[in-house]
């Protein structure tokens, strides 16, 4: 079962500590996005993925704003298509508390 598919903006990235990110991105791109246990995702590719030398990292913007970026640990990238396996980061998104109700209030 896939979580999702259809078109997705994918970003592929090479990370290197001490270096800025390089990056190459493709729009409306066609991904199978589907769960691949606990933390990991598997992103099915319907065509060969440009990404920039030794990329290992993986962003998927979905069109309803979900973003699901990781390092990317397996995988196979053929011209006619493929799949890349990624480990999911997780992020706090909490809203932060005001630091005090005292000041200004919604009316």
């Amino acid at each position: 079962m896939y979580v999702y598919e259809g078109l997705a903006t994918v970003t592929v990235l090479t990370r290197r500590h001490g270096h800025p990110p390089v990056e190459l991105t493709t729009l409306e791109c066609p991904v199978r996005v589907s769960n691949a246990g606990p933390g990991r995702t598997r992103v099915g590719l319907q065509h060969y993925l440009l990404g920039p030398k030794d990329a290992n990292t993986l962003r998927v913007m979905l069109p309803d704003g979900l973003l699901i970026q990781g390092p990317i640990i397996d995988g196979c990238n053929e011209p006619t298509g493929g799949w890349l396996l990624i480990d999911v980061e997780q992020y706090d998104l909490a809203v932060d508390q005001p630091a005090s109700l005292d000041g200004w209030k919604w009316q």
